[in-house]
């Protein structure tokens, strides 16, 4: 079971990213990184065009995702991560340009 896209008319933001994916099977949950902390940080303090959610970037300047994750032991690594990839398109398809560059962390697995 995965979230439901936003409509392309609607802005996408980092947070609903979380939603879409913590529906993905196999995902624990967000696992905020030192990276992602660091530019979340950064990205609220100066305002920049980065959409920053603690565990997720959503960079519309440079067409980049990156999302922290940790995962349940239920399904391959490289399956969960693809799957999460996958999503994440989906999610994005509309709101950043094709071609989006996404970027999955494992942070743990459990």
């Amino acid at each position: 079971m995965t979230a439901e896209p936003k409509p392309a008319s609607t802005p996408l933001t980092a947070d609903d990213l979380v939603s879409v994916v913590c529906a993905v099977p196999g995902v624990r949950g967000i696992e905020p990184g030192i990276a992602t902390t660091l530019r979340a940080i950064d990205a609220r303090i100066r305002r920049s065009q980065a959409d920053a959610h603690y565990g997720v970037i959503l960079d519309r300047g440079s067409g980049t995702v990156i999302v922290e994750i940790g995962l349940h032991r239920t399904a391959p690594v490289r399956s969960i991560v693809a799957d999460v990839q996958r999503t994440v398109r989906a999610a994005v398809r509309g709101h950043l340009p094709e071609g989006t560059d996404v970027m999955v962390r494992v942070q743990s697995l459990g």
